[in-house]
């Protein structure tokens, strides 16, 4: 799916702490469901049972076939539309079992994928306050309440999809490692200490890195450093031996030999690119 086409649109925003009878059932809208606390056993297009503990996350595509209980739960419920391309009224649509199920009262795009899968994401614990504050606003009803919870959903999908997505190195460890090579890029980084800090096996990190893109956790930390050399370069006036110490390379004439078998030029070279540009 582009995701320039996702914006959601918000049908209704619940704080549930019961479900219905044990039925299947399909929506005709999108469901996100948040566990705050309880345990939710749900099945899923016709799968086997799987339990959804709090901090957890439940996303099921429109015209998904499902069945959920509880004994006890408290849990943030949305039912929205992937896309705004959704017909007049706005309103809340029940679910219907699937042999009354109407196809032409199904809103979702041809090309929604990844959302076109049921979606569950684990560690989510952080989310919580965001779903709370959800259901507040649309509780509330006040100013554009459905523009606002569209806006936070926006960013819980595309996380999501980050996620889901099988090509890519988890958002989190990229995160972290760009962070505290930011942090750090001055200093010597080793991939132990990395792999200490961030709880993952140096192996992983660099297996990871070497499947997703294609570089080890060395030419990653390089790589890294010589995109921040290269804004040192074209948007301050430090001398290359200051930005090669900057960033981590304590020898200017490594620094050097480096930056052109990276970039192709020297670093003089790439900055006098840039010498007729004004802020």
């Amino acid at each position: 799916m582009d995701m320039i086409k996702l914006n959601p649109v918000i049908r209704t925003v619940s704080l549930i702490e019961k479900v219905g009878r044990e039925e299947e059932r399909r929506a005709y809208d999108c469901r996100m469901i948040y566990l705050c606390s309880g345990d939710l056993v749900y099945a899923a297009d016709g799968g086997k049972k799987s339990h959804l503990s709090p901090g957890q996350l439940l996303y099921l595509p429109a015209g998904m076939s499902y069945r959920l209980s509880a004994k006890y739960l408290r849990a943030v419920v949305i039912a929205f539309d992937l896309t705004d391309e959704t017909p007049d009224p706005v309103e809340g649509i029940r679910p219907d079992l699937p042999e009354n199920f109407d196809e032409s009262k199904l809103h979702f795009p041809t090309d929604a994928a990844p959302f076109d899968r049921l979606i569950l994401a684990q560690d989510m614990e952080s989310e919580r306050d965001g779903f709370l504050r959800m259901e507040n606003i649309f509780t509330s009803g006040e100013g554009n309440f459905r523009a606002r919870i569209s806006a936070h959903l926006k960013l819980v999908l595309l996380k999501l999809a980050e996620l889901s997505d099988e090509n890519a190195l988890p958002a989190r460890m990229v995160e972290n490692l760009d962070g505290y090579i930011r942090e750090n890029a001055h200093e010597e980084i080793s991939n132990t200490e990395l792999g200490a800090i961030f709880g993952y096996h140096p192996f992983y990190i660099s297996k990871m890195l070497k499947e997703k893109k294609g570089i080890t956790l060395h030419q990653y930390v390089i790589a890294y450093r010589m995109k921040a050399a290269k804004n040192l370069l074209r948007y301050t006036a430090r001398t290359v031996n200051e930005i090669s110490d900057a960033t981590g390379f304590s020898d200017p004439s490594y620094f050097t030999k480096s930056f052109k078998a990276q970039v192709g030029m020297t670093p003089k070279e790439y900055r006098a690119q840039f010498e007729d540009e004004l802020i």
